[in-house]
C-alpha cells in the first residue's frame, strides 16, 4: 500500500501506524521517513526506494536530518515542550534517538515519559508554519500520539484540519481508542501486525543462538515484539516466570499475606527495573490465559506453559469460575503505566491487590480469599 502511494505520488498527509513498539511501528516509521527524503530514490512501476547514498540518506540514517523532526512524550512536571527540556534531558533524548537510528525496535521513550503536552503541538505548528531551511518534504514522527492530553489532542486536530504543503506526519499508537475519533477520521491507518512466531523463532536461534526448545518458550511470551523477545533471550525467562506465580500465590493467600506480599513487590522492583517488572506482568498475563484455557477444556496441547499443566488444573478447580478477563485487563492497565511516571511497587503492589479481589469473587460464598494456601 505504502509503494503504491509514493509511486502514484500520492502521499497521506498524515498516517496512523497502529501496533506495538517491538512489532515494527516506529522502524517502519523510520524507514518511511527516509524514504520520503531521500534525494534520488530508485523508483520503478511498483517500487520506491531510498537510494541510501545521497546526503539526505546519509542524514537520515543517523536521524540528524533537519527536515526530520520528533514528538515524544516528555517526564512529568519536567518542560512544556521540547524547548524547555533541561540539559539532562537533552542529552538523554539524544542518546534515545541516537539508539534507536541504530536499532528501531528499542523503546523511543524518555524514562518517566507520561504524556505529550499541548506546548510541544504548539511548537510543531510554529515549525510548520516557517519555511524549511533545508527546503523540500518534511516529515514529523509523533510517537505515541495515544499519550497525548485532551489539551494537546485537541490543538493537534487544528493542525491536521490545515494541512501543510510537503508535509508529513507519521503517529504511532498502542491504543488506537484513546485518540480522538476526529484525528483518527483524518489519517489513513496500518495496523501493524505482531511479528510471527516462527519468524521470531528463527530469528532467536540464528541471532541470539538460542536452542530450538528455547527459542519456542522466549517467542511464546513475547506475544510478537520482538524487542520483547530479544529482551527475554538475555534473561533467565524461568526464574521471571516463577516470580511471577509466586507474585499470585502470595497475593491469594489467607489474611497474614501483606507482608511478604509487600517484601516479594520490593524484591521483583530492585533497582527500579522496569523491564523486569514488564516481564513479569507479561509472563502472568500469559500463564493466566493459559489457567483461563484449562478451565475451559482441561486441554493443554496449545499451552504456552506446558510444562505448568498440573499447576494450572489445579489453579483452575479452585478459581475457574474468576473473571479471567477482568484479572487480565488489570494486568494490561499495569503494564501501559510501566513506562509512565509511576512508582514501581505501588504499581505492582496495586496490581497484586486487585487480582486478589478478582479471584476473591470467584470463592464460592465468601468474600475474601481463603486462609488455605493457593495451589500454584
Amino acid at each position: 500500500m505504502l509503494q503504491l502511494s509514493l509511486v502514484q505520488r500520492r502521499i497521506p498527509q498524515a498516517l496512523l501506524l497502529i501496533g506495538d513498539d517491538g512489532a515494527g511501528t516506529v522502524a517502519l516509521a523510520l524507514e518511511l521517513a527516509r524514504t520520503l527524503l531521500c534525494e534520488a530514490p530508485h523508483i520503478t512501476e511498483r517500487t520506491y526506494d531510498r537510494c541510501g547514498d545521497c546526503h539526505s540518506c546519509r542524514q537520515s540514517a543517523q536521524l540528524q536530518h533537519p527536515n526530520l523532526q520528533f514528538v515524544l512524550p516528555l517526564p512529568a512536571g519536567k518542560a512544556a515542550s521540547e524547548g524547555e527540556l533541561t540539559t539532562a534531558l537533552v542529552e538523554e533524548w539524544r542518546d534515545v534517538v541516537s539508539e534507536v537510528s541504530i536499532d528501531p525496535y528499542v523503546p523511543l521513550r524518555l524514562q518517566q515519559a507520561s504524556a505529550i503536552r499541548i506546548g510541544q503541538i504548539r511548537e510543531l505548528k510554529r515549525m510548520l508554519a516557517m519555511s524549511s531551511a533545508a527546503g523540500g518534504r518534511r516529515v514529523v514522527i509523533l510517537h505515541h500520539a495515544d499519550d497525548m492530553n485532551t489539551e494537546a489532542a485537541n490543538a493537534f486536530l487544528k493542525t491536521l484540519e490545515e494541512p501543510h504543503t510537503d508535509v508529513t506526519l507519521l503517529l504511532t499508537c498502542e491504543r488506537p481508542e484513546v485518540l480522538l475519533p476526529t484525528i483518527r477520521s483524518r489519517c489513513q491507518e496500518l495496523i501493524i501486525p505482531p511479528i510471527a512466531d516462527e519468524d521470531l523463532t528463527r530469528y532467536l536461534i540464528k541471532s541470539e543462538s538460542l536452542a530450538e526448545q528455547e527459542a519456542r518458550l522466549v517467542t511464546a511470551f513475547a506475544q510478537g515484539s520482538l524487542y520483547r523477545a530479544r529482551r527475554m533471550a538475555q534473561e533467565q525467562v524461568s526464574d521471571e516466570r516463577r516470580l511471577a506465580l509466586e507474585l499470585l500465590r502470595t497475593a491469594l493467600r489467607g489474611k497474614d499475606y501483606r507482608i511478604d506480599l509487600v517484601t516479594l513487590v520490593d524484591h521483583i522492583c530492585e533497582g527500579k527495573q522496569r523491564d523486569r517488572v514488564d516481564n513479569v506482568l507479561s509472563l502472568l498475563s500469559v500463564w493466566l490465559r493459559d489457567a483461563r484455557c484449562v478451565a475451559v477444556s482441561e486441554h493443554h496441547a496449545t499451552l504456552v506453559n506446558s510444562d505448568q499443566y498440573d499447576a494450572l488444573l489445579r489453579f483452575s478447580q479452585g478459581f475457574g469460575q474468576a473473571d479471567f478477563d477482568q484479572a487480565l485487563s488489570v494486568l494490561e492497565e499495569a503494564a501501559a503505566d510501566i513506562h509512565r511516571n509511576v512508582a514501581l511497587p505501588l504499581l505492582l503492589l496495586s496490581c497484586a491487590l486487585q487480582l486478589r479481589r478478582v479471584f476473591a469473587a470467584a470463592r464460592q460464598g465468601s468474600p475474601t480469599p481463603s486462609s488455605h494456601p493457593v495451589a500454584v
